[in-house]
């Protein structure tokens, strides 16, 4: 994939990106600590996941390599991780962690040639060329975003209609 193609898939993530954080706007900043049960992740930290892992992205692709130091952030069970979601003390400070990730993974992108998305990255899981990276950022995204809906749902909350994207300022 070739970085224009990869950009254009990135102004509709963008598009994404602004749903979700008009999804976190709309919760309460108690409702940060909501979980469904013992052992599953709160919404601030699912917030942290989702987008720590942009944020690790960007800085392990400057590097040339995602290592479990470069991702530990990204997982609210690590110490590191755990020093993130510390951070995230109510609803705007979310929003603004969310805002900053999303927006130095799109810088990393920028400031990539072809030739840089097209070498061969490792990573705890394996090895692929940079411009996967995008992709797994992308499908983790969607994939906890449906999670987040779903205890938006149990808080007894009406999540934004995923695809409005027209509403959701990015």
């Amino acid at each position: 994939m070739n970085k224009e193609q990869l950009l254009g898939q990135r102004q509709y993530f963008d598009m994404v990106h602004g749903v979700t954080l008009r999804a976190i706007g709309t919760l309460e900043d108690e409702d940060l600590d909501f979980r469904p049960r013992e052992g599953m992740r709160s919404l601030r930290e699912l917030i942290s996941h989702v987008y720590s892992m942009e944020k690790s992205l960007a800085e392990g692709l400057k590097v040339g390599k995602l290592s479990a130091e470069t991702e530990n952030p990204a997982i609210p069970e690590t110490e590191a991780g755990k020093a993130v979601v510390s951070r995230i003390r109510t609803v705007a400070d979310a929003q603004q962690y969310a805002r900053e990730c999303h927006k130095m993974a799109n810088e990393a992108l920028a400031a990539m040639t072809d030739e840089e998305l097209a070498r061969m990255v490792e990573a705890p899981y394996g090895t692929f060329p940079a411009w996967q990276f995008f992709l797994f950022v992308y499908d983790e995204h969607w994939h906890h975003r449906g999670q987040i809906y779903t205890y938006f749902r149990l808080l007894g909350k009406e999540p934004p209609m995923l695809y409005d994207y027209e509403n959701s300022p990015a």
